[in-house]
């Protein structure tokens, strides 16, 4: 199995990591331009992609239910907005990067996931909150977050010396994600039709998750 995981970005491109069901990062890629996904997914032939973006815009008010669920769990993350005031803020323009993400891995034979087996199909997912759910707790502030994700990778198997820098960190976890859902071991809260972020692990903790004091 391999699971192809893909970090959105405006100006610095895609980060993407593959990797197999050994957890080996087969391929590392840097600042790929979105029409190069179409060639590397080609090539990688993976099972599942794993794409840190909503899919599409919310359809109505400022955020999606599976965001709302996933901050009542403690993790913050971002609102996808509707289209008409995303479309007024810069912000928002790596969302734009990914909606096109996702429309290449359908164009390619990967349909949006809403529900079911995850295999075959382009997967929202959340790097923070894959570190999160799988280290069972919060992490540190961020001038030490891409050491505790390195870590977090590691101590699920993942050998993380190849990424460099913190965004092809966050596709490595996008892509470890992939693997789980493709072992059909995750969750997806939220609304199918909406679109959902799916996470590693099958529950959400509750009531909140907590940062570990040393």
């Amino acid at each position: 199995m391999r699971s192809l995981g893909i970090d959105v970005g405006v100006r610095k491109g895609l980060d993407a990591v593959v990797l197999d069901d050994r957890r080996v990062p087969l391929q590392a890629q840097r600042g790929m331009q979105v029409n190069e996904l179409p060639a590397l997914i080609k090539e990688t032939a993976p099972h599942v992609i794993a794409i840190d973006s909503p899919p599409a815009w919310a359809r109505s008010g400022g955020s999606r239910e599976t965001e709302r669920q996933i901050r009542a769990a403690g993790i913050l993350c971002f609102g996808t907005p509707t289209e008409d005031r995303g479309m007024r803020n810069r912000f928002y323009d790596w969302m734009v990067v990914g909606f096109r993400a996702f429309g290449i891995a359908e164009a390619c034979g990967y349909s949006r996931y809403r529900t079911g087996s995850a295999d075959g199909t382009a997967i929202e997912v959340f790097p923070h909150a894959s570190a999160v759910t799988l280290a069972g707790r919060l992490g540190p502030t961020r001038r030490a977050r891409l050491h505790w994700r390195r870590d977090v990778l590691t101590n699920e198997g993942v050998d993380a010396d190849r990424l460099v820098g913190p965004d092809q960190v966050d596709a490595a976890l996008a892509a470890l994600t992939g693997l789980f859902a493709l072992d059909g071991s995750f969750y997806a809260p939220g609304d199918p039709e909406e679109g959902v972020i799916v996470v590693p692990v099958r529950a959400l903790v509750s009531p909140r998750y907590v940062r570990e004091v040393s």
